[in-house]
């Protein structure tokens, strides 16, 4: 009478803990899978668009206006000029329509986000710190320092992806055509000019070294380079090369040696996935990641290291200088955010024009932040890095080579900007930002849901599962 019980019993229990044995199954992969991009709205689309598009054009601006409206005669750095007019505008407009962006966020967006904060805690430490840093000394804390971290809320919130940066590429494709048409037309624009009369030996065209709208061909190089790994968002075979062969064209007649190295780094980068083509995401991720690990210690150590002072093009000259500033605890929190503006002067005697900075991150943001600053920096590339392991992965290698491409370029320049406008802040720090506040999880209420979309739900989705 038991047998019948019990053989009842077993069955029973099976098929109630097979399925859990196949839900927990699929959990596991579910998690070990990236996130799918899933679809969205076109108001969507056109917000983190036109966000792009905004903060791409209020960062070049000035430089665009300088270009148009002032001589270059001569181009040096360190260099003060009167302003004109046009200028000026273009850089109150660059600081207007950011912050204008920021505080709508703030004002009628951020209630409704769901998003994880704590990468936008993270991304946003470095600038907490210089604000504090420099308000604890008696300094002044402008706009330009507190701008940044508007500019990340306003990303976390908003929520691009990183597949809308493929508008950068596409954006600085079209500055390196035009700034190559025009060098026939108005060569005293594009071109250095110093350079205008005979070739520079730096010169690997023949040509005099294409500055385009901006002041030096260095700047050209790195702007252009950052744009470079963005190029591989491109789904089509023809958009993803012809934007990567402009912008090689470009910077090759730059003659930018750092742009260079950065475009080797971003070949050995996209060889290495191409490799890796079989492997997960997480396989493709460790190994990207070790190689950036290498590029960061390099960035810290080559200074260090470093002792002669005609070494990288007298760089070494700059390290050493800048680094002998430092004693005791200064080491920890740096010497102000304005030292190299400061003491330009003393700098320009001591060394050259060239030494308005330090020509590499670490001597730049350790002298004026500390330790304390350049561990936050490492702190938000790590977060990034992070976040592209879980990236679809053509957008995975994308981001991933543009950390390796802005850590490279930060050796021997100041790649990383921490104020805004900038002309390099919309190519550096907009896409550090994207890559690293991108959201994976939701609200509580929305992951049981199963939504996991990432976007900003309207305020009548709320109430609609609130009920």
């Amino acid at each position: 009478m038991t047998s019948p019980a019990v053989a009842a019993s077993d069955l029973s229990v099976r098929p109630e803990s097979e399925p859990g044995t196949r839900r927990a199954a699929r959990r596991q992969r579910l998690a070990a899978t990236p996130l799918a991009a899933p679809a969205r709205s076109t108001a969507a689309r056109v917000v983190a668009f036109g966000l792009l598009l905004m903060l791409w054009a209020a960062s070049i601006g000035g430089t665009i206006a300088q270009t148009l409206t002032m001589s270059r005669t001569q181009a040096a750095e360190g260099l003060t000029s009167v302003y004109t007019q046009a200028v000026v505008d273009a850089g109150h407009v660059a600081l207007l329509l950011p912050a204008a962006a920021a505080v709508f966020v703030l004002i009628f967006r951020v209630v409704f986000v769901q998003n994880d904060v704590s990468p936008l805690v993270l991304v946003v430490l470095p600038w907490v710190w210089i604000v504090f840093n420099e308000f604890a000394r008696g300094g002044a804390v402008t706009e330009q320092m507190l701008l940044p971290i508007g500019v990340a809320v306003t990303l976390w919130a908003i929520q691009p992806r990183v597949s809308d940066l493929r508008a950068y590429a596409l954006a600085a494709a079209g500055l390196a055509v035009v700034s190559m048409v025009l060098t026939s037309s108005a060569p005293a624009l594009m071109y250095m000019p110093q350079t205008f009369d005979a070739n520079s030996e730096k010169s690997l065209t023949g040509l005099p070294l294409l500055a385009g709208f901006f002041g030096h061909p260095n700047g050209y190089g790195l702007f252009l380079v950052l744009a470079l790994p963005l190029t591989h968002l491109f789904s089509r075979w023809y958009l993803r090369w012809t934007t990567a062969g402009v912008l090689l064209v470009a910077i090759l007649w730059s003659a930018s040696r750092t742009a260079l190295f950065g475009v080797a780094v971003w070949a050995v980068v996209l060889l290495v996935s191409m490799l890796l083509g079989r492997a997960g995401n997480r396989t493709v991720g460790r190994v990207l990641g070790a190689l950036l690990l290498v590029l960061v210690v390099v960035v810290v150590a080559l200074p260090l290291i470093t002792t002669d002072p005609e070494a990288f093009t007298k760089r070494g000259a700059i390290w050493r200088f800048a680094l002998s500033q430092l004693s005791g605890d200064q080491w920890l929190v740096g010497l102000g955010h304005s030292w190299y503006v400061d003491h330009y002067d003393l700098l320009k005697a001591a060394l050259s024009s060239a030494a308005s900075h330090g020509h590499n991150v670490f001597v730049t943001y350790v002298v004026t932040g500390g330790i304390v600053l350049v561990a936050l920096l490492a702190v938000v590339l790590a977060a990034a890095a992070r976040a592209a392991e879980h990236l679809p992965r053509r957008d995975q290698v994308a981001a991933s080579t543009f950390l390796c491409v802005l850590t490279a370029v930060s050796i021997t320049e100041t790649a990383w900007r921490v104020e805004a406008p900038d002309t390099l802040f919309a190519a550096m720090v907009v896409p550090l930002f994207i890559i690293a506040v991108q959201a994976r999880d939701l609200s509580p209420l929305a992951r049981r849901r199963g939504d996991r979309t990432g976007e900003t739900p309207t305020f009548s989705t709320l109430t609609r599962r609130t009920a």
